[in-house]
């Protein structure tokens, strides 16, 4: 049986309380104590449920027995709620012939395919990599680590693991044109984004020159839909969560997800301690998703206060790059000492996907602010200019032999 696990929490379930004690849950969910009790498990104390929010229903707690148990219910409604259930066990048959590994999985307990409800054992005391890297616990060692491990599940066997026919980048139509329910669903951040997305022609030859470039690249069982909080460290122990999107694919996607997940870091602390009026004008006049460019930089006339801000911004940037350079480096190294093959492209692919994440990034935050920040417009002209460019970022992020 194959599996799938959302992020448990960092803390004991126990320890968790408010708005996400949620005893009456299963009032909206009935199929779960169904598929439960079809599995063999013992019925749910209600006191020690907690609900995780995410793209699927889930939650953490224990039976009356006592079995810590973590249960995702995938959503049945969605077009490929039961292609993620079928997914998430390919993965438990591929990790079964992979023999032994450096890093583990949470162990699935049962999956019930027609409720399409999964059950894990709860890592109660596990600590996801976002947390860590708030508190400067994801440290080279660990990156180290976890790039073994990717390289280790490239590796996997492929028998049992499918592609799954979509671009990398995942923008589909939307680079075109929005429906009318995604434009009514839109919030004022997003449509502002998508308004200049759409019209960025270079910006859509470079996304079109990446995904051509992926499908030419040999493809291997990949995370897919990889993000430092799948990464989870229990009692020293790595482990990699959530396989619904488990599939045949260039590695290039997983490792890109990494790295941009520290580029987007990086490039959002960059603005802390400047003057937001400041940061404002300068990303203004210096920004330009749409453009070849940086703009012809910032009116000097004022006493020099845009000057300023250029300089602590550059300051601050070169200074947040050098705090995560350490942990790209060593992730990449990870990788390349355990990987079984290292095409010659492959590290202008990871930039291009580091560079998508930016914007992948930027969309997530926009979908709930009424309109796109100056902040949020740079970030994405960072991800724009690796995207345009890849071969001039390679060296600078880390992703060098040694």
């Amino acid at each position: 049986m194959a599996a799938t696990v959302s992020t448990p929490p960092a803390t004991p379930a126990a320890d968790r309380a408010g708005p996400g004690r949620t005893p009456g849950i299963f009032e909206y969910a009935p199929e779960v104590p169904v598929a439960l009790a079809a599995l063999g498990f013992a019925p749910l104390d209600p006191d020690s449920l907690v609900s995780h929010l995410g793209r699927n229903d889930s939650w953490a707690g224990r039976t009356t027995d006592g079995t810590g148990v973590f249960i995702k219910r995938l959503d049945g409604q969605a077009p490929d709620g039961t292609d993620r259930y079928d997914r998430s066990c390919a993965f438990e048959s591929a990790r079964t012939g992979a023999g032994a590994l450096s890093w583990e999985s949470p162990a699935l307990l049962g999956g019930d395919r027609k409720r399409l409800v999964l059950v894990f054992d709860l890592l109660a005391d596990a600590v996801t990599g976002n947390t860590l890297a708030d508190k400067d616990g994801f440290d080279t060692g660990l990156a180290w680590r976890a790039g073994r491990a990717l390289a280790e599940l490239h590796g996997f066997p492929t028998a049992d693991v499918r592609p799954k026919p979509r671009p990398g980048t995942r923008t589909g139509h939307r680079l075109a044109a929005l429906t009318v329910a995604e434009y009514t669903a839109s919030s004022g951040a997003e449509l502002a984004l998508w308004g200049l997305l759409q019209q960025d022609r270079r910006l859509h030859g470079a996304l079109r020159e990446l995904d051509a470039r992926s499908a030419a690249a040999d493809h291997f069982p990949v995370h897919g839909d990889l993000r430092l909080d799948q990464f989870l460290l229990c009692d020293g122990t790595l482990q990699l969560t959530d396989w619904e999107e488990f599939q045949l694919a260039d590695p290039a996607i997983d490792l890109g997800g990494f790295v941009g997940q520290w580029l987007y870091r990086a490039a959002s602390r960059m603005f802390t301690g400047v003057d937001t009026d400041e940061v404002d004008a300068e990303v203004d006049a210096e920004v330009d998703v749409t453009g070849p460019g940086p703009g012809p930089g910032p009116d000097l006339t004022d006493g020099g206060r845009p000057a300023d801000a250029h300089g602590a911004l550059m300051r601050s940037g070169e200074r947040e790059l050098a705090a995560v350079l350490p942990v790209i480096g060593a992730f990449w190294q990870g990788y390349r000492q355990h990987a079984d093959r290292l095409d010659p492209e492959l590290a202008e692919r990871v930039v291009g996907y580091a560079g998508w994440h930016l914007f992948d990034r930027t969309m997530a935050t926009a979908g709930v602010r009424p309109t796109l920040s100056a902040v949020q417009r740079g970030i994405a002209g960072v991800g724009r200019g690796a995207l345009l460019a890849p071969d001039r970022f390679i060296e600078a992020i880390g992703l060098v032999a040694s």
